[in-house]
């Protein structure tokens, strides 16, 4: 006979365990990449919290973000995106994706605010409908031939699927 206790040891012990495994996702040095149809790769950091959403590429300069570097604002669900760039200091590309990973929008060069105060104004992109948003420095080898309906293609030691997952049980 299962007891009111018993089943709350079960409850606690996967919490505990989910909680593990998430941190371990959030904290791992493990390598995450995108690849265009080009064959193309770029290296990625994973913006998985509410935190790293609202942070993204703030206050990195230029020198401390690779061209060969991208920052994947990972998301469980389809939405309205719309992002805006203050307190940066180098010109993006930001790429909008389904949740295959297929460009739905791409707004190139956007430029830079270094700051947070308006005027002069801080751009803000369009509002697309997407799952996942990729951004890169504006022009370098990955993203400059990538076009609206290219597919990408997620690498790494753990599923693109797997960490929508955790991300959503997580909120």
């Amino acid at each position: 006979m299962i007891t009111i206790q018993h089943k709350t040891i079960k409850l606690i012990k996967n919490l505990l365990l989910f909680s593990l495994l998430f941190s371990s996702l959030a904290e791992s040095k493990d390598t995450f990449q995108m690849k265009n149809a080009h064959g193309q790769v770029v290296n990625l950091k994973l913006a998985l919290s509410f935190e790293e959403h609202t942070k993204g590429l703030s206050g990195l300069k230029s020198n401390e973000f690779r061209s060969d570097s991208g920052m994947l604002f990972v998301d469980s669900q389809t939405g309205a995106k719309r992002f805006w760039m203050p307190n940066t200091y180098f010109n993006l590309d930001i790429i909008f994706l389904d949740e295959k990973l297929k460009i739905v929008a791409i707004e190139k060069n956007v430029p830079f605010h270094p700051g947070t105060k308006e005027p002069p104004v801080i751009y803000r992109t369009q509002t697309y409908q997407a799952q996942h948003v990729l951004e890169t420095k504006a022009n370098c080898n990955f993203s400059k031939n990538l076009k609206v309906n290219d597919q990408l293609e997620f690498i790494g030691p753990t599923s693109l699927s797997e960490i929508v997952l955790k991300t959503h049980l997580k909120q």
